[in-house]
């Protein structure tokens, strides 16, 4: 798969897990399917990063990437702590509420990076910038 394909494959896993898998967290299927999509995540992210710190992309690609990976490394700990906590003390409600708010911001995140990350390279690979834009109209005369 070309990587400007993986790129655009790793922003709709993490809209999937983002979008869709909160309203599957009542049935059984759901924390296995929430679990192997966030490792598939973790892969994909790392898997990203090094590809892009080997190609000749703008420094601000490789960055948001490696932050990326990092931010999916982030919501396996948070993920399982939350799991763990949830399931072993559920008395901890603000404990629970804690990593549960980080777990959805970290998501959050990671669909907002994954999304600039591959319009970006698919921008550059296409080499959208190399020709100058015409004036907008809007800058008057």
């Amino acid at each position: 798969m070309p990587l400007w394909g993986r790129l655009y494959s790793t922003f709709w896993l993490a809209f999937f897990s983002c979008v869709l898998i909160p309203r599957w967290m009542g049935t059984h299927l759901a924390l296995p399917l929430h679990v192997l999509l966030g490792l598939a995540m973790l892969v994909l992210a790392w898997t990203n990063a090094r590809r892009l710190a080997a190609a000749p992309v703008p420094v601000r690609l490789k960055r948001i990437s490696k932050v990326t990976a990092g931010f999916a490394t982030f919501q396996i700990a948070g993920g399982l702590a939350l799991g763990i906590i949830t399931h072993a003390a559920p008395s901890l409600l603000m404990v629970s509420g804690v990593l549960r708010a980080s777990h959805v911001v970290g998501a959050l995140t990671i669909l907002a990076q994954t999304s600039s990350v591959a319009t970006a390279y698919d921008m550059w690979e296409e080499r959208e910038f190399a020709a100058p834009l015409p004036p907008s109209a809007s800058q008057g005369d």
